[in-house]
C-alpha cells in the first residue's frame, strides 16, 4: 500500500497541471524581478541621496517624497524655509523693519494656532481608518468624526481668514497690490 501511495504522489507531482502551475509561478517571479530592476534603473542614481532636500524624490511624482514624507509640506516646517520666505517677502514688498517684525510675529502666532488644529484633524483621519465598517455602530461613529472634523475645518478657515486680514492691516495699499500680483503669478491666477 505504501508503494501505491508513492506512485500516486509521483503522478501528481509530474502531472501536466502541476508542471503548468510551476511554470506560471516561475514566470510570475521572473516578471516581478524584471519590473523591480527596471523601476530601480529608471529612478536613476540621484534617488539614493536622501535628506538633502534636492534628491530622493519619488520618481514621477508631482511634489516628490523624501524619506516617506511629503516634500511639499515637509520643507515648510523648517525655520530656514520660513526665514527665506520672510526675506523674500521683505525684499519684494519693500517692508520696513517694523512691518517685518509684525509679519514675523503674525506668522509665528498663526503657526501656533493652526498646528494643534491640523494635528487633531490628522488624528481624526487615523481614527476613521481604524473604524470597523462591519460594526453595528459604524455609522454613528463616522457621523461623530465627520462633525468633529467639520468643526476643525471651520476653525482652520477662520484662523486663515484672520491671518489674511491681519496681514492686510500690516501692509500698505501699494504693498497689498504687489502681493496680490505676486500670488497671482505664483499660483497661475488661481488665487486672487
Amino acid at each position: 500500500m505504501n508503494s501505491s501511495k508513492k506512485i500516486n504522489n509521483l503522478k501528481q507531482v509530474n502531472s501536466p497541471t502541476t508542471k503548468l502551475s510551476k511554470r506560471r509561478f516561475l514566470a510570475g517571479i521572473a516578471i516581478a524581478g524584471a519590473l523591480s530592476i527596471s523601476s530601480i534603473a529608471q529612478a536613476g542614481p540621484h534617488c539614493n541621496k536622501l535628506g538633502d532636500g534636492k534628491h530622493g524624490y519619488k520618481h514621477g511624482s508631482k511634489h516628490g517624497s523624501i524619506q516617506g514624507k511629503s516634500h511639499r509640506f515637509n520643507h515648510r516646517k523648517s525655520p530656514e524655509f520660513m526665514q527665506k520666505r520672510l526675506d523674500r517677502m521683505t525684499k519684494k514688498l519693500e517692508l520696513s523693519d517694523t512691518q517685518k517684525q509684525h509679519v514675523q510675529a503674525l506668522i509665528k502666532n498663526h503657526r501656533n494656532t493652526i498646528k494643534p488644529l491640523r494635528n487633531e484633524k490628522y488624528s481624526l483621519r487615523k481614527e476613521m481608518r481604524r473604524l470597523d465598517p462591519s460594526a453595528s455602530d459604524y455609522s454613528a461613529k463616522l457621523a461623530d468624526i465627520a462633525n468633529r472634523k467639520a468643526e476643525l475645518v471651520r476653525q482652520i478657515t477662520i484662523a486663515q481668514g484672520n491671518k489674511r486680514q491681519q496681514m492686510a492691516q500690516i501692509l500698505t495699499g501699494e504693498q497689498r497690490a504687489k502681493r496680490k500680483a505676486m500670488r497671482a503669478r505664483h499660483h497661475g491666477a488661481k488665487r486672487i
